[in-house]
């Protein structure tokens, strides 16, 4: 089901997106790092990301998602707490906890017709 948007009483976006098409949980324990593939039923996606208040995740797409390596600016492929994304058939999201403990992922899929 495309991403629709609703409307309120005024005709306003209420910005309440229908149920996900696809949906993915894990727990990731302290320094745990899990991958998955969005599915190829539909060619493009918009991925919402929801993160255990307090945890310390980094996102890669199409890469190995990494921590910061220092005190210094550097150039990263990763995002620490994403929000959405846009994102195709195939690409491989990467999900790395750098927390001390477990963090809860949750990853909701909706297509783009």
């Amino acid at each position: 089901m495309p991403l629709n948007f609703g409307r309120d009483v005024q005709g306003y976006n209420s910005f309440a997106a229908s149920k996900a098409d696809a949906k993915f949980s894990a727990t990731l324990a302290s320094a745990g790092n899990a991958s998955f593939t969005v599915p190829s039923n539909y060619e493009n996606w918009i991925v919402s990301f929801s993160f255990q208040p307090g945890s310390e995740v980094w996102v890669s797409i199409n890469g190995t998602a990494a921590a910061p390596a220092g005190a210094t600016f550097a150039s990263t492929n990763s995002e620490l707490l994403p929000g959405s994304r846009t994102v195709q058939a195939g690409d491989v999201i990467n999900i790395l906890n750098t927390g001390a403990g477990d963090a809860d992922v949750g990853v909701s899929l909706y297509a783009i017709s």
